[in-house]
């Protein structure tokens, strides 16, 4: 079982370095050229139809709309999937953050895990739901298995997750494991123990350019 790990490409939000997580928002042009550029290189790997799945939020849609152009998969959306919700800091910058709210921020930076942004979710709410879901994704491969792909499109905090909590098997890792940037692939193997990269598939800077 193969999972390929797509972060979706850049919003002006992102651009702006502004905490983006269940505000619903489209690419931007250049955001919609770096996903172009990876689909050109995912279609030469990805031949065989595959599953598809994608937070149901804009800019993972579009991702994965424009991703599915160039390979035979079809797309289906998912909530659990989301981003973290950053709550009342949705939108705000790690500068206005310190300036205004220092306490709270420097908290949530710290344990991420127990506290959570105001009237947003903590990471330990992700990794439940997110986790939640994974794990019937795991057991429909045990329910009839074979060696096949699924893409997941997601956003950077969900893919931190599975890098902290399944590869790593420590959660606390989360701050300090290295992310996709936008539009940036990792595909991931289940060897019948465990979860690992395949460090090699995909160039990180090219699928960025």
């Amino acid at each position: 079982m193969r999972w390929l790990w797509v972060r979706h490409g850049e919003t002006s939000m992102n651009r702006q370095g502004r905490y983006l997580g269940h505000t619903d928002v489209s690419l931007h042009e250049h955001g919609i050229r770096q996903v172009k550029g990876l689909a050109e290189q995912l279609k030469s790997v990805i031949r065989q139809p595959v599953n598809l799945y994608t937070s149901d939020l804009q800019r993972c849609l579009q991702t994965a709309e424009l991703l599915a152009e160039q390979m035979p998969c079809t797309v289906q959306a998912v909530p659990a999937l989301r981003e973290l919700s950053f709550g009342e800091w949705e939108l705000c910058t790690y500068e206005e953050l310190m300036a205004n709210d220092k306490e709270r921020a420097t908290r949530w930076y710290d344990d991420p895990l127990q506290y959570s942004p105001p009237q947003g979710e903590s990471l330990r709410q992700l990794g439940e739901r997110v986790d939640a879901w994974l794990m019937s994704r795991e057991q429909a491969y045990r329910d009839e298995p074979r060696a096949h792909t699924q893409i997941i499109v997601t956003h950077g905090g969900v893919i931190r997750w599975f890098q902290a909590a399944w590869l790593e098997q420590d959660p606390s890792r989360f701050w300090q494991v290295e992310g996709l940037r936008h539009a940036e692939a990792m595909l991931t193997v289940w060897d019948g123990n465990r979860w690992t990269v395949q460090p090699h598939f995909l160039s990180r800077r090219e699928a960025n350019e």
